[in-house]
C-alpha cells in the first residue's frame, strides 16, 4: 500500500511540473506571439486608413492584402515593432492601402476593414484580419467569420459598421486604392513606400524592421 502511495505522490508530482512547465510555455507564447494586437494601438490617432500623427515627418503607406501570406507576416512580426518606435513616437504616419487582387475572399475582408475604418477602428479590426489569417480563397471570409472579428473590436458599432460595409463609400475606395498602386508602381503585396523630406523609398515583401528603420531615417533627411 506504502509503495502504490508513493507512485500516486510521484504521479502527481510529475503532473505539477507539467503543468507549470506548460503554464510557462503559454505565457512566453501570449508574449511573443500575436504581435499585432489591437491592444497595442491604444492612445495612437487614427483617421481612416491613416494611424499616427497627421503631421509626423514620414509617411509610409503600406499596400496590402488580407488573403496575401507575406502580408499577414509582416503584419504579425514587424508591423507592431514599426508602431512602436516610429509610429508611438510620432516619426512615422502608416497609412494602409488595402488591395484585393488575390482572389474573391479579399473584397469582403477589405470592405470590412474599411467600414471599421469610418469610425477610425481601420488598425483594430485589420489586426484581428491578420491574427486569424486563413488560406489563400479557401472561403473563410464567411458572414460570421467577419462578424465575429466586429465583435470583437474594442468600440466599434456593429451596426453602424454592418451598414458602412455594405455602402457605396467602401468601393469607392477601393477603386481608389487601386488608382494610387498603379501610380506607386506596386506589382505585389506588402510593398511600402515611405516617403519623407529626404525622399523616397520603396520596400517590398515582408522586410524585417531594421530595413524599415533604416529607409525612415534616409527619407527623413537624417
Amino acid at each position: 500500500m506504502l509503495a502504490v502511495q508513493q507512485g500516486n505522490m510521484r504521479l502527481v508530482a510529475a503532473l505539477v511540473v507539467v503543468a507549470v512547465a506548460v503554464a510557462g510555455v503559454m505565457v512566453l507564447l501570449s508574449q511573443i506571439g500575436g504581435g499585432g494586437s489591437s491592444e497595442d494601438l491604444a492612445g495612437i490617432p487614427q483617421d481612416g486608413t491613416t494611424l499616427g500623427e497627421k503631421d509626423a515627418p514620414v509617411m509610409i503607406k503600406l499596400y496590402e492584402d488580407f488573403q496575401c501570406p507575406a502580408c499577414g507576416m509582416f503584419a504579425r512580426d514587424t508591423l507592431p515593432q514599426v508602431i512602436e518606435d516610429y509610429v508611438k513616437s510620432g516619426k512615422v504616419k502608416l497609412v494602409s492601402e488595402t488591395l484585393t487582387f488575390i482572389g474573391p475572399d479579399s473584397v469582403p475582408a477589405a470592405r470590412a476593414a474599411l467600414a471599421a475604418g469610418e469610425q477610425d477602428r481601420y488598425w483594430q479590426y485589420a489586426s484581428l484580419l491578420f491574427e486569424n489569417q486563413g488560406a489563400e480563397n479557401s472561403g473563410y471570409v464567411t458572414e460570421k467569420f467577419l462578424n465575429s472579428l466586429a465583435d470583437q473590436t474594442k468600440g466599434l458599432d456593429v451596426e453602424e459598421w454592418n451598414a458602412a460595409r455594405k455602402g457605396s463609400s467602401t468601393e469607392e475606395e477601393l477603386k481608389a486604392v487601386q488608382e494610387r498602386a498603379v501610380k506607386d508602381k506596386v506589382q505585389a503585396t506588402p510593398t511600402l513606400v515611405i516617403s519623407g523630406p529626404g525622399g523616397e523609398r520603396t520596400l517590398r515583401g515582408a522586410v524585417p524592421v531594421d530595413e524599415v528603420g533604416e529607409a525612415v531615417e534616409k527619407v527623413r533627411g537624417s
